[in-house]
């Protein structure tokens, strides 16, 4: 079981790459996904507080998926951040205090939705990878009292182990801000190489 790592963590951060069905389904695989939200109940239990939900998978199910996802980690008690439901909640700083104090903001993004044009009338549906935007946000986070601004990237080649050239450029840009400490990625599903970048990490 991962729960003993994962329990032991001062904040335990999953990323929920698909978008949520109704809980009696129907459920849907690739490409376009729709998990149970049964899922939850073990995040939670395993020890997980919150999740990132911008990955290219984001808009599989419209506004309804983003909307049933966020209603339903809300549901769990799982803070999120990647996505919205309103222009508002897009714009709020996600903060999480830990116990000894110290406040960590979580940022997330993702390079594409798969195709999947965003709704003219809801650009801030979920977020797409632009490194000034990401800057902005991050020091907007620095602002609102972030000790720690953790930003998630859903970013490069899947089943590559090795970091793309679109990857590395970016890091360097982010992690030359003061705003942002470290960069969590997603997307490979393989383990790909650690980076120590202006005395800050990056995991591709």
């Amino acid at each position: 079981s991962i729960a003993p790592t994962v329990r032991t963590a001062d904040v335990a951060i999953c990323e929920m790459e698909t978008p949520l069905a109704p809980a009696q389904g129907p459920f849907s695989g690739w490409p376009d996904f729709s998990a149970p939200p049964q899922v939850l109940t073990a995040l939670k239990a395993v020890g997980y507080r919150t999740c990132t939900t911008a990955s290219n998978h984001s808009l599989d199910q419209g506004y309804d998926g983003v909307k049933r996802t966020l209603d339903e980690l809300d549901a769990a008690g799982l803070k999120h951040t990647g996505s919205a439901r309103t222009a508002a909640e897009a714009a709020r700083t996600l903060l999480i205090t830990l116990a000894n104090g110290v406040r960590v903001a979580q940022l997330a993004y993702s390079f594409d939705f798969n195709g999947i044009a965003m709704p003219a009338d809801k650009p801030w549906l979920a977020n797409l990878t632009d490194v000034s935007t990401i800057l902005a946000a991050a020091h907007r986070a620095k602002l609102a009292g972030a000790d720690i601004v953790v930003l998630s990237m859903h970013w490069g080649t899947e089943y590559d182990h090795l970091a793309t050239q679109t990857q590395r450029d970016q890091a360097a840009q982010l992690l030359a801000s003061p705003d942002i400490d470290v960069i969590l990625g997603d997307h490979a599903h393989v383990v790909q190489p650690m980076q120590k970048i202006n005395g800050k990490w990056v995991i591709y």
